[in-house]
């Protein structure tokens, strides 16, 4: 894949909406991709494993999967290309574990970014760097606010259920 065409889908990313129009700064970050190819049902990403890699979905559709306590795999959600989908950010952060499995749907081809290279881009390019790991921030504060909404759901859903249980067993005197 030629820069202009790495640069044009970094251009469609949601993480880098704040240097978009920024020819230069995304040349720089499209200097430090790689890109990666894999077939339908390849494991991506699993979790429990160490990751150092932010991917973008260019082309197919990828499912996140979660382990449920019974290790049972769930579909959290799904990723198609054609809506510059990105995930693994949180290793360009850290150097934990991998919170989820992604599983390759189709064929896929991602951009991928790696930690180091990543950084070493930030200390070249301090604004860069702060740029993009603001926007990684952003967007890890708005799924974690998503997952907040979602145990108070669970949360009632679960007081419901019990108290409609307990009301089905009361014996009238």
């Amino acid at each position: 894949m030629d820069e202009m065409a790495v640069i044009e889908k970094l251009r469609k990313v949601k993480l880098f909406d704040t240097i978009k129009n920024d020819r230069e700064r995304l040349a720089k970050l499209a200097g430090i991709v790689s890109i990666r190819r894999c077939k339908a049902g390849h494991e991506v990403i699993k979790e429990g494993d160490e990751g150092a890699d932010l991917y973008i979905l260019k082309k197919g559709s990828v499912s996140v999967l979660k382990r449920t306590l019974d290790n049972e795999l769930y579909t959290i959600e799904t990723l198609k290309a054609d809506e510059a989908p990105f995930f693994g950010e949180l290793a360009l952060l850290d150097k934990e574990l991998r919170s989820a499995s992604v599983l390759a749907d189709s064929d896929c081809e991602f951009v991928v970014i790696n930690r180091d290279d990543f950084n070493r881009l930030g200390d070249e390019d301090p604004l860069l760097g702060l740029l993009v790991t603001r926007a990684v921030g952003m967007a890890l504060s708005r799924r974690l606010r998503k997952a907040n909404q979602d145990m108070i759901t669970l949360f009632e859903a679960l007081v419901g259920e019990v108290a409609e249980s307990s009301n089905l067993e009361e014996v009238p005197e």
